[in-house]
């Protein structure tokens, strides 16, 4: 452990829930690449499980929260506690790569950006076909995207400390996003956050298709919406790019005209078409997709390509109702006032 008499360069955060059945393999692949000068801090989001003994096994500063606060509070408390100038936040449920502690420092050192996010590697540790689909989609779309990015990403990024409590760190009261919404608060201070697609981290975590759909809709399409609304901001990259966003209609087409298409045979040959376009506009994906499990893989993969557009659709409509029905009671609510 980094001596306490020494300020170290970089601190890492770990928050921590019930995270027994990742938190050593998380700790193990960060403890073998520590020196003098970076310090790991785990923080304990009141778990009820062994997290916070496995831990304490570990050279690591530990702090245990009185009960469940959330990511985002355990976040900011760990980064109240560190010491260092630059914060590497990562997920209890990753294992950065060997030599990723040095390539962030390094990316950092160069003073090109005061923010820097990873992507996960496209060896997820769940064999499942849906924790393999999801993991080597998020890894796709991170490779992929533009390094210039207007988010944030709490799995694997780092932040010069100043930068962060500029920022007024991680929303406490969000329940999903947070990492997202500090990225849209810096960008607006004119912080600049690169991606680099190098610095990568396997994710742990094994997803079903009730669980992904669950977090898909619930923690990122209803909450990203909402939070493009209140912004008034629509970002163009990650799978919010153009191309993205024409695969969704794709997607509904399809949904629409299959089934009828088995009463009218005439509509075969749209349908034949927009399954040409879906395979077309992520065809990088499905070949992804083809290299690690072959041809029943990369069909499953474009299947459950297509679900995803069809509930993002779904998400996507629901926030934009949440958020009128809140603009129309707020708007009620101040109308009531001025009649008193």
């Amino acid at each position: 452990m980094t001596a306490e008499s020494q300020v170290p360069a970089l601190s890492a955060i770990i928050p921590a829930l019930n995270a027994a059945a990742t938190i050593a393999r998380c700790l193990d692949a960060i403890t073998a690449q520590l020196s003098d000068d970076v310090e790991v801090i785990v923080v304990d989001d009141g778990s009820t499980d062994d997290t916070f003994e496995i831990a304490s096994h570990y050279n690591v500063r530990l702090l245990k929260l009185p009960r469940n606060m959330g990511q985002s509070a355990a976040r900011n408390r760990g980064a109240e506690m560190a010491r260092a100038p630059v914060l590497f936040f990562l997920d209890a449920d990753v294992a950065i790569a060997p030599g990723g502690i040095a390539r962030a420092r390094a990316a950092m050192s160069r003073g090109d950006a005061d923010a820097l996010i990873g992507s996960y590697d496209d060896d997820p540790a769940a064999k499942s076909t849906i924790s393999r689909f999801k993991n080597l989609a998020h890894h796709y779309f991170h490779q992929r995207s533009r390094t210039a990015a207007t988010t944030f990403w709490g799995a694997c990024g780092l932040v010069r400390r100043e930068t962060f409590f500029a920022a007024g760190g991680f929303d406490e009261q969000r329940f999903a996003i947070e990492d997202v919404d500090l990225g849209y608060r810096m960008t607006a201070r004119g912080v600049r956050i690169v991606l680099d697609p190098g610095l990568q981290v396997k994710h742990l975590k094994r997803w079903t298709l009730g669980s992904l759909m669950t977090a898909d809709i619930w923690r990122r399409a209803v909450p990203w919406t909402l939070l493009r609304l209140e912004r008034r901001r629509w970002p163009a990259d990650l799978n919010f790019s153009i191309d993205q966003r024409i695969a969704a209609v794709v997607a509904v087409a399809l949904a629409i005209l299959t089934p009828a298409a088995i009463f009218r045979p005439q509509l075969w040959i749209p349908v034949a078409a927009l399954i040409a376009a879906a395979i077309w506009l992520n065809l990088d994906l499905y070949r992804l997709l083809f290299k690690k499990g072959g041809p029943w893989f990369s069909i499953n993969g474009f299947l459950l390509q297509q679900l995803y557009y069809l509930y993002s659709v779904f998400g996507v409509a629901a926030g934009i109702a949440i958020y009128l029905a809140r603009s129309l009671i707020s708007w009620n609510s101040a109308g009531g006032v001025r009649r008193r």
